[in-house]
Parts: structure tokens; sequence; C-alpha cells
């Protein structure tokens, strides 16, 4: 009896994931396959990762909307009332704490004089992440950050990004850093070194594919036990704790994703005109790096 439960929980909890079913099916285009064809996608189901995303940056593009309305009208005021913050939870006090402590950790990675640059990229990115993945939360959605396709293309512009960041800081000498210091080992160490370079985008993708996958998966599974154990309200009640835990996974996988394409960025930065050991030595001893 309990094999049969377990049997019919798992296959139940994937099911959805499997055939990719979300509201947005019921948009003109998406149910029936229509704009998965038109895009050339290999499953046509998947096109509801199109609105879902647009859905995402909607959000954000809002959320920012009003933080910067409510700073402009901050601004507007005389004297010292310009920098007082609004009474209560607003868009420009949440935008305002997240923009200052997330600087002050960026700014630690990359420094005062790259941090201004990048930021925007990887402040944008925690963000859209967050909130993709807290829509997931949704009963009848599913988090576009839990489709391989789409966080691999965002990998791949974060892959962009810190590559074009060390040949614009260091030109040729971020090419000879792949070489290593010795010219001959360079042979052998160039090609293992392009290969992990290469690994990052997708070593990013899998992370945050696997970990949304997970975390949905385990919130269907307990909505199902508790559907079969005491009927519909356990259903709606059983799954209530793990929301919490699914809202922190989020936003950690959001911090995650971001964080580390600060330290790409930032070891892509790092000075490298005097080749591995010095550069490493003079890090080690840098304040930021203390």
């Amino acid at each position: 009896m309990i094999t049969e439960l377990l049997s019919s929980v798992a296959s139940r909890a994937v099911a959805p994931m499997i055939s990719g079913f979300t509201w947005y099916h019921f948009l003109p285009g998406i149910g029936d396959g229509k704009l998965g064809k038109a895009l050339g996608l290999h499953n046509p189901n998947e096109a509801w990762v199109v609105p879902a995303a647009w859905m995402s940056c909607f959000i954000v593009l809002a959320l920012a909307a009003l933080g910067r309305m409510g700073l402009q009208k901050a601004l507007s005021r005389e004297g010292s009332e310009k920098f007082i913050p609004d009474s209560g939870l607003s868009a420009r006090n949440l935008l305002e704490v997240f923009v200052e402590q997330y600087y002050n950790l960026v700014e630690g990675v990359l420094g005062a004089k790259e941090a201004p640059k990048f930021f925007p990229m990887v402040g944008a990115l925690f963000l859209y992440i967050v909130t993709a993945n807290l829509i997931g939360l949704i009963p009848g959605n599913l988090p576009v950050t839990e489709n391989f396709s789409s966080n691999l293309a965002m990998s791949i512009s974060v892959f962009l990004m810190f590559n074009y960041a060390g040949l614009t800081r260091n030109g040729f000498a971020y090419i000879k850093h792949l070489w290593g210091p010795v010219f001959l080992v360079g042979f052998l160490l160039f090609p293992i070194e392009l290969f992990g370079l290469a690994l990052r985008p997708f070593s990013l993708t899998v992370r945050l594919t696997a970990n949304m996958f997970a975390d949905h998966l385990v919130s269907g599974a307990v909505r199902d036990v508790a559907g079969d154990l005491i009927g519909t309200v356990g259903q709606i009640i059983a799954p209530i704790p793990f929301y919490g835990l699914g809202a922190f996974v989020c936003i950690l996988q959001g911090f995650v994703y971001s964080i580390l394409s600060t330290v790409y960025v930032g070891l892509s930065t790092a000075d490298m005109s005097h080749g591995h050991d010095d550069h490493d030595h003079k890090d080690s001893h840098h304040p930021e790096h203390a």
C-alpha cells in the first residue's frame, strides 16, 4: 500500500513538470503549440517560458518605476525632508535597502572603480531571478528559472559580460593569463583553462535549473501526499510550511547566481599584466580580499 501511494504521488508530482502545463497555456498560441512552432522550439509546449519571462521582467520594471517615482517625490521636498524615508514598506524603501546593501557587496568583490559599471546588470539579474522564482510558488505556475534553455540564454549573457570585461580591461593579457606563466606548459594548460571558462555558463545554468526543479518537486509531492491522506484540505494546508522554505530557496538561488556572476567579472577585470604569481600575491594582500 505504501509503495503504491509513493508511486502515485511521484507520478502526479512529476507529470505537470513533464507536460509543462501552466496558466499561460490558456493564452492564444501557447496551449496549442503554435507559438512554440513559430519560434522553432524543439518542444512547442515550452512556449509558456516566453510570457512567463516577460511577466517577470514587467514586475521588476514596474517595481523600479514605482521606486523611481517615490525617489523623485522625495527629492522634490525642501531641505532635509528629502532624505527622510517613506513611512511603511514602499517600493522606494525596499529598493533603497536593496541597492545600498547589495551594492556594498558588489563593491567588495569588484572594487570601487568597477562596481558602478557592473552593478546594474548583476543587480538586475538578482531581482529578475528572485521574481521569476517567487512567481513559480503560485499554484498553476512553473518558474521560468526551471527551464534549462531560458537559464542557458541568461548564462550566455553573463559569459559574454565577463569575457568582454576581461578583454577590455586586460587586452591580450587576458588571453595570455589562460596560457599560464610557462610557455611550454601552456600547450597543456590553455585547453584546460579554456574548457573551464566555457563551463561557467553551464554550471550556472545547471545549478539554478536543478535547484528550482527540486524545490517545485518537493512542494508538489507534499501537496499530493496530503491530498491522498486527508483530502482537499490537506492539499491546501500541508504545503504552507514549505512555501516559506521555498521562498528562502528562491531568494538564495538568485543571490548565488548573481554573486557568482560578480565573482566571474572580478576574476576577469583583475590586473593580469604581472602574471599569475604576482597577481595572486597582490590580491592576497589587497584590503578588499582580506
